[in-house]
């Protein structure tokens, strides 16, 4: 697919790219046909490239392992996560260091290294602790469930990683994300969660802090609208869609989120990414 000369002109302004993970880069444990040259070339042309992902089903480390695995260039100051956004979120509102995590053995490790006390579910309910977090558990099981909806009826401080309602795993295979487990205790509790990640504007500030970028000179690339695409319209930056992943042609039509480019992969942006001059 060719850009128009607009959005070919659009996307030669941006000094910042940041590309989505799931989806977007890759689907499970194969990279996307062309998405290695792509970040490669963007890492060539002397922009500043940026991972983010919602997903916090595992730690900072696992995600940078699995993005070197796979054969993509990453490191530790490129990746951003929604994690990162909680922990920037419940230090700013003091929600720290007792939380009570709704995470896996693995999201709990990367907690602890930020100097958080993951709380079990017996402290946790003998003690209230300052703030309840959300994230991806592909550990769940019922006594999370119940202990975590006890603290909500306790109004106890409530945070989200994200809100993704389903993860992809092939082209058009999905698994229960983060928002599916929202819509469980707000059927049950009758309370929403403050979300963190993506499209919120603690992912906003995330991106900004990192890159040091004019939020217009920013390009975000990524394949949900009501995250990826929603986020960079809301914010000013450029976005792009690729149909790689969780959107499809009939979503895009019936969407209020409507990027500034569509491309039906990473590697159709592959001929627009051409050196930066940065004087």
């Amino acid at each position: 697919m060719n850009l128009s000369d607009k959005d070919a002109g659009i996307l030669a302004t941006c000094e910042t790219l940041v590309c989505d993970l799931d989806g977007t880069l890759y689907l499970e444990n194969e990279p996307i046909s062309g998405a290695i040259d792509f970040v490669r070339q963007v890492m060539q042309s002397g922009r500043q490239l940026y991972y983010f992902t919602n997903n916090t089903s595992a730690s900072r480390r696992s995600w940078l392992k699995k993005l070197t695995r796979l054969g993509f260039p990453a490191e530790d100051r490129q990746l951003i996560t929604s994690a990162d956004c909680a922990e920037t979120y419940l230090k700013r509102h003091g929600l720290f260091p007792r939380i009570y995590l709704v995470g896996n053995r693995d999201l709990a490790g990367d907690f602890a290294s930020r100097g958080f006390q993951c709380l079990s579910e017996k402290e946790a309910l003998a003690d209230p602790p300052a703030a309840v977090v959300l994230g991806f558990d592909t550990e769940l099981n019922y006594d999370k469930i119940c202990t975590c909806y006890d603290l909500i009826l306790q109004n106890v401080p409530y945070i989200a990683t994200h809100a993704d309602i389903l993860c992809p795993v092939k082209k058009n295979v999905f698994k229960p994300d983060v928002g599916s487990f929202i819509a469980l205790f707000e059927t049950a509790a009758g309370r929403r969660p403050v979300v963190v990640g993506k499209p919120t504007q603690e992912a906003v500030h995330s991106i900004s802090e990192k890159s040091g970028t004019a939020i217009g000179k920013i390009a975000f690339i990524g394949d949900r609208l009501y995250t990826d695409v929603r986020m960079a319209v809301r914010s000013g930056m450029v976005s792009v869609l690729v149909l790689s992943g969780e959107t499809n042609e009939e979503m895009l039509k019936q969407s209020m989120d409507q990027p500034q480019i569509i491309v039906p992969s990473v590697a159709d942006l592959l001929t627009y990414i051409k050196p930066w001059d940065l004087k």
